[in-house]
């Protein structure tokens, strides 16, 4: 299944941009696979040596997710060859070659052993999201390349960056795209503009689900909001619909235990 997806198109050109310039760009769209695939690439194509990979997540969901997705399509248990790193969690082991970590405990890492011993590359993944922590990291990281790791590797990866910009600031290096998959998407607007709609965003989400399900709707539903609070509220304003009857009504957010 892995080999199928989009990002294997660039893999030679992958390998060969790090082995000639040490820093890369790889812009690719969603669902090409780049999160779980280019760790994996580096590992099995000998680009790290004896040392690890480390891949900087913007969210803690993300990182536990994409961590125990690598190590089920390696079929290592996690927190062995595959593991994870976010506050209060360290799930790797001595033998971890890929490593997904949040911005903040890379950047706390590099504070205590500035020269990074035993990691031979750094991913930085949605880097479109733009984090403070991120751009520090970064920073530092290119000034570690060019002083004391010259062989330390550094990608740069999103789904929706700018690549200009950041080509002119990690200049020389290179930059790849991969095309990704095309879905087919249908948008439908609401008939109200939601700046003008005066009921709190999770009731408009609420309303919006019951006129789909009447309407014949069918399928599950992904219902998108910006944090915890606003995921709860959503909840709770669904529950009030008849038309969620016969639904199973789950959270995901960050601040969720492992376990749910």
């Amino acid at each position: 299944m892995a080999e199928r997806l989009p990002i294997y198109e660039i893999e030679q050109h992958l390998v060969a941009g790090l082995q000639e310039s040490r820093r890369l760009i790889v812009s690719a769209p969603m669902g090409s696979g780049k999160s779980t695939q280019v760790p994996q690439i580096l590992l099995d194509r000998g680009l790290l040596g004896a040392g690890q990979v480390v891949i900087l997540q913007p969210r803690r969901l993300a990182t536990r997710l994409l961590a125990a997705r690598v190590a089920w399509e390696r079929q290592a248990q996690l927190g062995r060859e595959v593991g994870y790193r976010i506050r209060f969690e360290n799930v790797t082991s001595p033998d971890t070659r890929i490593r997904f970590v949040t911005e903040g405990l890379l950047l706390r890492q590099m504070v205590q052993d500035p020269k990074l011993r035993g990691v031979s590359a750094l991913i930085f993944d949605e880097f479109h999201e733009r984090h403070l922590y991120g751009d520090i990291t970064l920073a530092r990281a290119l000034d570690l390349q060019e002083t004391e790791r010259p062989d330390l590797k550094l990608l740069v990866m999103s789904a929706t960056l700018d690549a200009a910009p950041l080509e002119q600031y990690l200049k020389p290096c290179r930059v790849l795209e991969s095309q990704g998959r095309m879905h087919p998407v249908d948008i439908e607007f609401a008939a109200i503009p939601g700046y003008l709609d005066k009921r709190p965003v999770w009731d408009q989400a609420a309303a919006a689900f019951s006129d789909f399900v009447a309407a014949g709707g069918q399928g599950d539903v992904l219902i998108f909001m910006p944090g915890g609070f606003e995921i709860s509220q959503t909840i709770e304003a669904l529950r009030r619909h008849d038309e969620a009857r016969g639904f199973l009504l789950l959270p995901l957010h960050g601040e969720l235990p492992p376990r749910d």
